[in-house]
């Protein structure tokens, strides 16, 4: 029997619309009837899931008892229905806010008491989303309202109702860390519409990733230290997911597809996580939704609600200064703005420019966002944003004549994008994605010579979706996504040597179209769901190339029990050649088609203590159609560059394939700490022509363990550390050399591809916090230290020009940086 509970907040769009509902979940009760976990059983639909996991945790039921009449944990479940009768009358309603950043509180209690001794009458609420909450049916009169949460002191404040007005009432919370509660300090509720998560999704806190050792406080930086991912040399920005090249990964925003996001080195990235409701990173096993690439996704979500207040801040540290805002616009809307530069050129490059025989130049980088949002109450929501990035990077050396040349490389974008979320009748929602603008690419050598890559891209995707109803057994997605570019290259660099691989020149241009159509069913009869879908991609360029890709995929999931999930996956895969590989130099139309690869996938999470979440994936690939050949072709690089032997030969889809690995993750989180481990043991190999023997892919880690800690003291101090090992990358070494008098120059004679690997990669990485909060604003200090041993770790192999020895590169050497935040 229920002994006591909160009051379920109505879910707003089922309110406008006057739809009931009701939810069945199973809940997982102590031996005093506390529900220490809970999970949906029976959908109710139209946010009333949401409605009643928010606070379902704060219900109490009378004890269950065993057969000697003793109190026992035991597991029930439980029916809440939503119907019109349920809605009461607002009394009180209000927000409760942290002191220093402004933000709203969620997870905090709200007590309303009346009178006193045993006559007293209490009423408690849980806030929601921003930190709100309402008091209902109150007797008018006055009342005495306390607020408290896990990690700041409690608030009160009197209050007089009255019939038929509405009290607002606002609290502000001082974090002085009380450590006695046990509770999470953070409860993260999704809010509104959303389909069945993928087989292999990870999302990422904001809050916890600002204090991440390691990751400058870079929401998408942190995706790096995931399971499946491989680390990059020299934590260049790029990403290396589950034996796949860089080009095989995808970045969204808002439903469209963008370019690189991350800064020149992997310093930064071009969009300012604040902007963001959600990082979602899928490394692969997920559905129709995502095609024309063989690796993962990283899916950022912008922020989709509105603020309960205005905020911001303004920051420095070593590498660059930022300033945020968000203007909150009444009740519905909202407008944002971002900006960020670095600044180590400014100060360093004018001392490095003294001395010409300084071969280093430092980047610069700036972006910029400005971003809108309108939600209103039928939960019609549209959003917007421009975003732009600028980077450039020069390169000074010194000449056979004593002077100095220059090569400089810029990467920059410039983009719009819009969303619009509309619910529609039935349980039905559609969402219309727009992301369009001008990328570019280019390096100059002297003022003869350059290599640039530029495009218009525009990416338009419009998809109808319903989830399982309650009582029923289908779902839908189907979706349209159209992409078109105007694409265009050059490579002129015949004297451009030490800085990029190269060979003869080459420049092309092509208009290109990339319809695509996907569907999928979700099925779902008791705790079993499976998820069929197809997607077929076509691409057609002006010069007359044609191909078609048809993937068929399905994922399944099944429930054991509220605490255990199995997961699974098997599909198709397809990724259409790059614009160069078609053209080819000017030769024709080659007859190539899309590489493709056919992923397996296996996965088991748990919630082994409401503190403590365990995950295990296996997955299988099969790589066919790999375009291969031309190796020693100019590329930009933001890693180093592939080593010889090269591939010389013509492109064709030659290349095949095969991956697989073990993926754990094991995740803590209580009041005060966070913390996780990972460990990716994996197999990479490749077969670049018929007849050849497999070699190991050039990226190959076996083994990649990252460990990471953080956890808050007393006094507004926080301390974190990050431990990441793993294999070195492989590398062909010279077996033999001879010398060519007609080139006057050593030739080498390779062993075969990479069958030696370089030194494992080790780093141990502490960044300590201390935040001083105010009424109205608070101030961070913090010190990230990146390599605390200062080993050196090899990230590269270079030959001497005779081929007689090899050179090792190491990365950066003991790094410490410190930073000052200010928000208000």
């Amino acid at each position: 029997m229920l002994r006591s509970a909160p009051p379920v907040p109505y879910p707003p769009d089922a309110l406008a619309a006057h739809t009931e509902g009701a939810v069945v979940v199973e809940l997982g009760l102590d031996a005093e009837g506390r529900v220490l976990d809970a999970a949906v059983v029976e959908s109710g639909g139209e946010g009333f899931d949401q409605a009643l996991m928010g606070v379902v945790h704060d219900f109490v039921f009378s004890p269950a008892l065993d057969a000697e009449r003793q109190p026992t944990p035991a597991r029930i479940q439980y029916r809440y229905t939503f119907t019109q009768e349920t809605i009461g009358v607002v009394s009180i309603e209000g927000r409760v806010r942290a002191a220093g950043s402004r933000d709203g509180v969620v997870g905090a209690s709200v007590v309303a008491v009346q009178g006193s001794g045993a006559d007293a009458v209490r009423v408690a609420v849980t806030t929601g989303p921003e930190g709100s909450f309402e008091l209902d049916d109150l007797a008018a009169g006055s009342w005495q309202l306390l607020a408290g949460a896990p990690g700041f002191g409690a608030a009160d404040q009197q209050v007089e109702v009255s019939e038929g007005q509405v009290v607002v009432a606002t609290f502000w919370l001082s974090p002085d860390r009380p450590w006695e509660s046990p509770e999470a300090s953070e409860v993260m509720e999704v809010v509104g519409y959303r389909m069945e998560p993928e087989i292999t999704e990870h999302h990422l806190d904001a809050s916890q990733v600002r204090v991440l050792p390691g990751s400058g406080g870079d929401i998408i930086r942190a995706v790096q230290t995931l399971p499946g991912v491989a680390r990059t040399p020299f934590n260049a920005g790029m990403l290396l997911v589950r034996g796949t090249p860089p080009d095989a990964s995808a970045f969204y925003l808002g439903g469209g597809s963008i370019p690189l996001v991350f800064h020149f080195g992997g310093l930064s990235t071009a969009v300012n996580g604040d902007l963001l409701q959600e990082v979602r990173f899928l490394p692969g096993g997920y559905g129709v939704r995502y095609g024309r690439k063989l690796g993962g996704v990283i899916d950022l979500v912008p922020r989709t609600t509105v603020p309960a207040s205005s905020h911001g801040y303004a920051s420095v540290d070593l590498f660059q200064a930022a300033a945020f805002h968000r203007q909150r616009l009444g009740e519905h809307g909202a407008m944002a703005v971002s900006l960020r530069r670095s600044y180590l050129d400014a100060f360093l490059n004018p001392v490095v420019n003294q001395d010409p025989s300084y071969q280093v130049r430092l980047p610069r980088y700036m972006d910029g966002q400005l971003a809108g949002l309108y939600r209103n109450d039928h939960g019609s929501v549209l959003q917007g944003m421009i975003l732009g990035s600028d980077d450039r990077f020069t390169l000074n050396q010194l000449d056979s004549d004593g002077g100095t040349t220059q090569s400089k490389l810029v990467l920059r974008f410039l983009k719009g994008q819009v969303s619009w979320i509309q619910p529609m009748a039935g349980g039905w929602q559609s969402e219309l994605d727009v992301v369009a603008g001008p990328e570019e690419l280019r390096a100059t050598y002297q003022v003869d010579e350059q290599a640039y890559e530029t495009a218009e891209r525009e990416n338009l995707r419009f998809e109808l979706t319903r989830p399982v109803p309650e009582g029923g057994a289908v779902g839908w997605r189907m979706g349209l996504d159209l992409n078109h570019s105007h694409q265009r290259f050059s490579y002129q660099v015949d004297n451009l040597d030490g800085f990029f691989i190269y060979a003869e020149n080459e420049k092309g241009a092509a208009r290109i179209w990339e319809p695509g159509l996907y569907l999928e069913q979700t099925q779902r009869a008791g705790r079993f769901e499976a998820t069929p879908g197809v997607r077929v991609d076509w691409m057609r360029t002006n010069h007359g190339y044609q191909a078609m890709a048809v993937d068929p995929r399905i994922r399944a999931q099944a429930r054991l029990g509220s605490r255990t999930r199995i997961d699974a996956a098997v599909g198709k895969y397809s990724q259409f050649p790059q614009l160069r590989e078609l053209q080819d130099n000017g030769t024709g139309v080659p007859s190539l088609g899309p590489e493709w690869e056919i992923q397996s996938t296996l996965g088991l999470k748990h919630q082994l203590l409401p503190e403590l979440s365990l995950e295990g994936m296996v997955y299988h690939y099969w790589l066919w159609d790999l375009v291969v050949g031309h190796d020693n072709r100019f590329q930009f690089q933001l890693a180093p560059p592939p080593m010889a032997p090269y591939d010389l030969g013509s492109y064709a889809n030659d290349g095949t394939g095969r991956t697989y690995g073990l993926e754990l993750l094991a995740r803590y989180q209580d009041a005060r700490t966070f913390a996780f481990a990972a460990a990716t043991f994996s197999h990479a190999v490749r077969v670049e022509r018929p007849g050849q023997a497999p070699s190991l892919f050039e990226y190959d880690q076996p083994v990649v363990l990252t460990l990471v800690g953080s956890r808050e003291l007393p006094k507004g101090f926080r301390v974190g550390t990050r431990l990441r090992y793993t294999t070195g990358n492989p590398y062909t070494p010279v077996v033999n050399r001879i010398y060519d008098l007609d080139q006057q120059a050593w030739l080498p004679i390779f062993a075969d591809s990479n069958v030696e690997r370089v030194d494992a990669w080790f780093a141990v990485d502490l960044r300590v916090d201390k935040e001083w909060t105010f009424h109205k604003w608070a101030l961070t200090l913090y010190l990230d230290v990146q390599n605390l041993t200062n080993r050196k770790n090899v990230e590269m192999l270079n030959f001497t020009p005779d081929f007689a020895s090899v050179t090792p590169v190491y990365g950066l050497p003991i790094l410490p940086t410190f930073g000052l935040k200010g928000a208000w």
